[in-house]
């Protein structure tokens, strides 16, 4: 028999153990790399604005600092020199990721193409609006009426009437209702038929009262949006909008609510309540706007002004004290510089023309948008107003005041 050296026999072993490590380290790192899956990085968002715009500058910043914090790649284009016609191309073919639009200027557009549908008809009033009452504030506060305000029950008997505990002018059986008693009244009242509380006692119990639905006339900024998704297809993608707007509002200078300060004054309708102590400022094509300038007011609200003062600039003849209130762009500098305030439109009359993102179909997953929707109520029309004026008037960097805003939330 053929006899094998032991240092041969310890050689042929290692060898062999090495060559089976090795077989396995192989397999295993076949298997690793076959079952890692490597994801495709993100596309990288292009941002940009319209050249000589500073509120599409500061709004765009805004953007692309919210889509960073985000985890979004971001990537900053210079201001485009471009209508808005050109820019919403460049969004439909992906060149552009994302630029700020607003929302009344994009319906319109859209609207206008030859291909659109037509767009809904705004309702518009019968018959001139009914103004309101004045809505009064008190100057002076009263003491506790004690004579009005216990809470045990009246059992006392009214001697004029008989009753034992009730006012049978209401069919009520546990308090006399004009001593203001909170019990509830659970009897059926006579004269109504009513089971429940009696709501002319001021009880406690539950107020039936319906509320109306908000208002719905083509204008606000909602339907808006709603018509430009029925139209805007696959071609590109928008957000909800910004409560900031770019649009004809009207504003009041403090010395007006001086001198109005026995009343409310705090949107259109009280603007029309108190039209024979406000002398009102715009210019002459507003005020012969059928579509949403004066007329339009009138016929949506009302009032009678003691004065329309035709003015050139709006802006200018706020600095010059020339009127009370004026119709003025939302985004004219002097509203923050002479603190006027912007009353509320509920109807609303002007159409809305809320900052949108309009953003290309690539890029604008339903995650982006909702960074953006994120903050749409945090930005308003006075902080849009306030931003764009240091960047017109202070020269102010549109990346600073937009890095501020967001640090600021």
């Amino acid at each position: 028999m053929k006899r094998t050296n032991p240092a041969t026999r310890l050689f042929t072993r290692c060898v062999a153990t090495l060559a089976l490590t090795s077989l396995v380290l192989a397999a295993c790192s076949d298997d690793s790399s076959s079952s890692t899956t490597t994801l495709p990085p993100q596309p990288r968002i292009t941002v940009t604005s319209f050249k000589d715009d500073p509120a599409s500058q500061l709004l765009a910043e805004i953007y692309a600092r919210l889509l960073e914090d985000a985890g979004f790649r971001v990537s900053r284009r210079d201001p485009v020199d471009m209508d808005l016609a050109g820019a919403f191309e460049a969004v439909a073919d992906g060149s552009i990721g994302v630029i700020p639009v607003w929302s009344g200027d994009l319906v319109h557009y859209l609207y206008s193409q030859t291909d659109a549908p037509t767009s809904t008809t705004t309702p518009e009033p019968t018959g001139p609006a009914s103004t309101l009452a004045p809505v009064t504030i008190p100057t002076t506060t009263l003491p506790p009426d004690t004579t009005t305000g216990d809470t045990t029950e009246d059992t006392t008997v009214d001697t004029t009437t008989g009753d034992t505990g009730a006012d049978t002018t209401t069919g009520d059986t546990t308090v006399d209702t004009t001593t203001g008693d909170t019990t509830e009244d659970t009897t059926v009242d006579t004269t109504t038929g009513d089971t429940g509380a009696d709501t002319t006692t001021g009880d406690t119990t539950e107020d039936t009262t319906t509320t109306t639905t908000p208002p719905s006339n083509g204008r606000g900024v909602l339907e808006q949006v709603v018509a430009i998704q029925t139209v805007i297809g696959d071609r590109a993608v928008i957000d909800t909008g910004m409560l900031a707007e770019n649009k004809t509002v009207v504003a009041c200078l403090p010395a007006t609510f001086d001198a109005l300060a026995d009343v409310q004054l705090t949107s259109l309708t009280d603007l029309a309540s108190n039209a024979p102590r406000i002398r009102l400022g715009a210019t002459e094509e507003w005020q012969n706007d059928e579509a949403a300038g004066m007329p339009a007011l009138l016929r949506f609200y009302g009032g009678e002004f003691k004065d329309v003062v035709t003015v050139d600039d709006p802006g200018a003849a706020a600095v010059a004290g020339d009127a009370d209130c004026l119709a003025i762009n939302s985004m004219d500098p002097a509203i923050t510089s002479e603190r006027m305030t912007i009353l509320a439109d509920p109807v609303p009359v002007f159409p809305g023309n809320a900052a949108l993102a309009l953003a290309s179909v690539e890029v604008g997953t339903p995650d982006m948008l909702a960074v953006i929707d994120s903050v749409a109520s945090s930005l308003t029309t006075e902080q849009l107003n306030k931003m764009v004026r240091q960047i017109v008037e202070n020269g102010a960097d549109p990346a600073v005041l937009a890095n501020i805003f967001v640090d600021s939330l």
